[in-house]
């Protein structure tokens, strides 16, 4: 029996003993496997924070690159004073304009020694980039404009018509990285207007104090009184009101999108407004200083760009309102009373004006669609002047045709 006491202990001890060389090998397991996920955990942050870094100094590099392409959109807009970029060359393929330093700007193509290169620095230093900007052409190798080369009102790449369109490609840089896009951009060219008035249905003028005068009186590009695109008959006469032009009424007239002409002024708009059969009285958006006379033309330098969305009813301005720049309405307009205007207005429906008080619209009036377009009694001087039609285009940024990042 003590025998086999001592062969338990024995195997007791034995027993212990494996189980303590189990633990010691299991615990240098989890130790090995602890250190090699703490390696892998030091690895993957470390590459992480790589990355991010990499992806914040690309993104910067983004930015600047952006930057550069709205300085070169600012700086070829027609009123950017002193800043302004001036193209020397509109009709060249080979002209160049830089923004940046020098040395950057030689690197990619500019020529000190070259009349058609021109390099400017940037007007910030928060963020470096290098711009180059040069005319859109064609396969064929023509410069391309932004205009409206068939008459209907509505602008698009030609060409023949309108003005420059610009191709700027922008490279910004930061410490490790640079980004580069590229955009189209085009200055707005100014609305077209073939008429002191232009109407799409059967058109009213009465009044012996009403005057449309086509006659450009800010310059030498005369226009009809009226133009329709209706037959002889369409526009009747009642009371002894004066139209002059050349010729004072024009029939059969090249029908206008009047639509798409205010889809692509409406993105500019400074002031918009949304409205179902609405009266709006008193309304300022600039005061023109007027001429000697009613049927001479007013002047003013403020540029505004007012819309009003009526959803297919129409907005009644009263109460001697006043404004500068390009009114532009989709729907009908009633102007009932006293009321001053420089610049276009672009109307898709009527236009009624009504009531007594002076009126001078100084530009040009421009209305489509099937209903009425009326203009009524009262005082009522329509203009056409070339320089109210075209400072407002000049006024406003360059068009953003299309984006890319090479």
């Amino acid at each position: 029996m003590g025998a086999a006491l001592r062969f338990a202990g024995f195997r007791h001890q034995g027993v212990a003993r494996d189980e303590a060389g189990m633990v010691t090998a299991v615990g240098l397991l989890v130790t090995a496997m602890l250190t090699l996920l703490g390696a892998t955990a030091a690895m993957f942050t470390s590459t992480d924070l790589l990355i991010g870094g990499q992806y914040k100094t690309s993104n910067n590099a983004f930015y600047a690159a952006e930057a550069g392409a709205e300085e070169a959109r600012a700086r070829l807009r027609l009123n950017a004073g002193a800043a302004l970029i001036t193209d020397t060359h509109p009709s060249s393929t080979q002209w160049r304009a830089y923004i940046g330093e020098a040395t950057q700007a030689q690197a990619k193509g500019y020529d000190m020694g070259q009349a058609q290169h021109a390099r400017t620095d940037s007007l910030q230093a928060a963020m470096t980039y290098l711009v180059t900007i040069r005319h859109k052409t064609n396969g064929a190798g023509q410069v391309l404009y932004w205009g409206d080369d068939n008459g209907d009102g509505v602008n698009s790449q030609n060409p023949t018509t309108g003005r420059n369109i610009y191709l700027a490609t922008s490279s910004g840089y930061g410490p490790t990285a640079s980004r580069t896009v590229e955009v189209e951009i085009a200055k707005i060219p100014a609305v077209t207007v073939p008429g002191a008035l232009y109407v799409e249905a059967p058109t009213t003028i009465q009044g012996s104090s009403t005057n449309i005068i086509g006659t450009d009186q800010c310059g030498s590009n005369d226009q009809p009184g009226i133009r329709t695109t209706l037959s002889p008959g369409s526009v009747v006469q009642n009371g002894g009101p004066t139209i002059t032009g050349t010729p004072a009424i024009a029939y059969d007239a090249t029908d206008m999108d009047v639509q798409g002409m205010i889809n692509g002024l409406k993105e500019h708009a400074t002031e918009a407004y949304s409205v179902t059969s609405a009266t709006h009285s008193g309304m300022n958006w600039g005061t023109p200083t007027p001429g000697a006379a009613l049927q001479d033309p007013s002047t003013c330098s403020a540029h505004h760009v007012v819309w009003y969305h009526t959803h297919d009813t129409y907005i009644k301005l009263t109460g001697g309102g006043s404004g500068c720049g390009i009114l532009i309405v989709e729907g009908d307009l009633d102007i009932h009373g006293s009321f001053s205007w420089y610049g276009p207005i672009i109307v898709t429906g009527s236009v009624t004006l009504t009531g007594g008080g002076n009126k001078n619209i100084t530009g040009a009036l421009v209305a489509g669609s099937s209903a009425d377009a009326d203009l009524v009694g009262g005082n009522a001087n329509l203009v056409f002047c070339t320089a109210a039609v075209q400072n407002q285009a000049n006024s406003l940024p360059l068009k953003r045709l299309s984006w890319r990042e090479p």
